[in-house]
């Protein structure tokens, strides 16, 4: 990855170049991405208009960067032999958040927001980062540990009984999927508070995600936010916080299972409704409501089944 200036009369040159390369514009402050066969370049807004910051990933970077830099004698020679194994649509300064567990019956809602910049891409390279979901679970019990003392991060852990009591009040997962983004995203925010660029794996309209915060306090919210279906595949920061979600969520099974000597399976399926059954058999229903998300179809199906029987 290289990171050039660009005078604005060569990133209109630049733009007419690539235009038919351009997959996105305006997202957050970036003014366009353009994308070929070998290379990803990132165009950003400059307020002042003078010069354009430009990064370049791919194969032939350091020859596009001295096409198109305003001072192409400062570009670092070890530029020519870099390349780059996973390409973003946006490699500067950003947070960027994820969400994991709203699929499992068993265990907490682990929302995560992280902080990346350009030197997060190597991080992502050493440790093999990429979505969490093409990852396996040992993977990222295994790299991860050391990867948070690598990076910035906010983690909010949603217990069933909390997430219960929500939806008891009224509230759907996507609203509490909303408030915990809301929560992670403002606490890291508040600690890189020069951050422009703030990413969320899309699961909601925008407008829908706004409204499911409208009852908080307008400095309470963050906003400018840019949401992003696959956000992991396109922000650093997005995948970042996809594995240390994974990671946490796993770690807190892991702890409920200790709890009671068992393991729990994950996912929604037919494997965990059996081990539900089993579990109410050993341990009676009132244990299973602390550690199941209780609006799930898999409540009623074990419950119901179960009392039957009785």
């Amino acid at each position: 990855m290289i990171t050039i200036k660009v005078s604005k009369n060569n990133l209109e040159k630049l733009e007419k170049t690539y235009f038919d390369y351009i997959v996105e514009r305006n997202i957050g402050y970036i003014l366009f991405v353009a994308k070929t066969d070998k290379n990803v370049i990132t165009a950003y807004d400059n307020k002042k208009g003078e010069t354009f910051k430009v990064t370049i990933q791919g194969e032939n970077s350091f020859e596009i960067a001295e096409n198109w830099a305003t001072s192409p004698g400062s570009l670092p020679k070890k530029a020519k032999t870099q390349t780059e194994k996973i390409v973003f649509l946006d490699i500067d300064e950003q947070i960027g958040s994820d969400e994991v567990g709203t699929g499992d019956f068993f265990g907490p809602i682990v929302v995560c927001a992280c902080y990346a910049n350009h030197d997060t891409i190597k991080v992502i390279e050493d440790y093999g980062i990429t979505d969490s979901k093409k990852m396996s679970d040992q993977k990222i019990l295994e790299i991860v540990p050391a990867l948070l003392k690598k990076v910035h991060y906010c983690c909010k852990i949603m217990s069933t009984e909390k997430y219960n009591e929500a939806i008891k009040k009224g509230y759907n997962m996507n609203q509490i999927k909303a408030l915990a983004h809301n929560y992670v995203l403002l606490k890291l925010h508040s600690r890189c508070p020069y951050v422009k660029n703030v990413y969320v794996d899309k699961f909601s309209s925008e407008d829908k995600y706004y409204e499911y915060l409208s009852k908080l306090k307008p400095e309470n919210i963050q906003s400018n936010i840019v949401f992003r279906e696959k956000g992991e595949l396109c922000f650093p920061s997005v995948a970042l916080a996809s594995n240390i979600a994974r990671y946490t969520f796993l770690v807190t099974m892991k702890e409920i299972g200790d709890r009671y000597n068992v393991k729990i399976p994950l996912g929604a399926g037919k494997e965990v409704n059996e081990f539900a059954k089993k579990f109410i058999d050993k341990f009676g229903i009132d244990e299973l409501n602390k550690i199941v998300k209780q609006n799930f179809k898999n409540y009623t199906e074990v419950s119901l089944k179960t009392f039957s029987l009785i």
